[in-house]
């Protein structure tokens, strides 16, 4: 009776534990020199930008820009009428001329003692109170000309000469692409790798083989919870003034090399967005790591922590598998 027992429980025992001894692939990980590279969308800029409009109610009298073109810095783009303003300077600079010549007369007579000190004064009084006035005017006529604040390309304009124009009207729009600004979205794991000074390729599809570089110079310091990126402001020369403000271009970045250790993709999994691996022990038992990814090449993922060089890496059999499990490597 007790041999009969004996030979149930061993038939019984020893498929199970068959069972549980399950073959798998696993492999050390491949260790490479890889040099950082990042590509990204961006948009392209332009260094200073300006709506122009007027600070008074008036008609145009001239438009003397050309549209699209180049103008310099405080050339008159736009003339208003001032007809009126002109005829009121004129005037002014008569009566002050006439007031200098007659405060130069009242200082020789008080000179020789022949006026008073209070008539010499009123003369003073009434030459500086129609400088004033001519400061004045020359204020407004300076408001009815609408200079080029910096050197830049006029956009088409909105209004024609005759035209009735008032305050917060945009006649047109002046744009400095000597240089421009390149507005880019970088992802959070390379807000170490980036900084102020960190140099960039660019290129777009314009023209044949057009390449230019470029230099980081603003990182905005909020990542943004939503989308985990940062935003970069860079600088391009614009040679010949090729490219223009709202271009898509094309922004590349090169770091310095390292070695990292790279596994098959299919070794990876997830779970809850945490990227996990299976290892094998030195008793052939399961351990589930997890592990932080990086870049991904050719197939493999780089690792970046969580994973030793000398680690067994699972790669087929892990849909069979979980932590704890007894396997043979093959």
């Amino acid at each position: 009776m007790r041999f009969f027992c004996l030979l149930f429980f061993l038939s019984f025992y020893q498929p199970s534990v068959s069972q549980q001894i399950i073959t798998v692939v696993a492999k050390k990980p491949t260790t490479k020199i890889i040099s950082d590279s990042l590509e990204l969308p961006a948009v392209l800029l332009a260094n200073e930008k300006v709506q122009i409009t007027t600070v008074v109610s008036e008609k145009i009298k001239k438009i003397a820009f050309k549209e699209g073109a180049f103008v310099k810095k405080n050339e008159i783009l736009i003339e208003l009428i001032d007809e009126q303003e002109q005829a009121i300077k004129r005037q002014i600079e008569a009566e002050l001329e006439e007031a200098e010549l007659n405060y130069q007369r009242a200082n020789k007579l008080f000179s020789k003692g022949n006026i008073s000190e209070t008539i010499l004064d009123n003369r003073k009084m009434l030459k500086n109170k129609l400088i004033a006035k001519l400061d004045e005017i020359n204020a407004k006529i300076d408001d009815l000309r609408i200079l080029a604040p910096f050197p830049g390309f006029t956009s088409v304009r909105n209004f024609s000469e005759g035209s009735l124009i008032k305050p917060g009207d945009i006649i047109t729009t002046l744009y400095d692409i000597r240089k421009l600004k390149i507005q880019a979205k970088v992802p959070e794991i390379f807000i170490n790798k980036i900084t102020n000074k960190t140099i960039f390729s660019l290129s777009n599809s314009i023209g044949e083989n057009f390449k230019s570089d470029g230099i980081v110079s603003i990182i905005d310091p909020l990542v943004d919870d939503e989308t985990r990126t940062f935003k970069i402001i860079g600088i391009i020369n614009n040679k010949d003034y090729k490219l223009k403000p709202g271009l898509m271009v094309n922004l590349k970045f090169n770091f310095d090399q390292r070695k990292s250790i790279f596994v098959k993709e299919n070794a990876v999994f997830n779970q809850d967005n945490i990227s996990y691996l299976y290892l094998v022990d030195k008793n052939n038992e399961v351990k589930k790591k997890r592990v932080k990814i990086g870049s991904r090449e050719d197939g493999l993922v780089e690792i970046l922590k969580g994973l030793g060089s000398l680690d067994l890496v699972v790669y087929e059999g892990i849909n069979k598998i979980k932590e704890g499990s007894k396997v043979k490597v093959q």
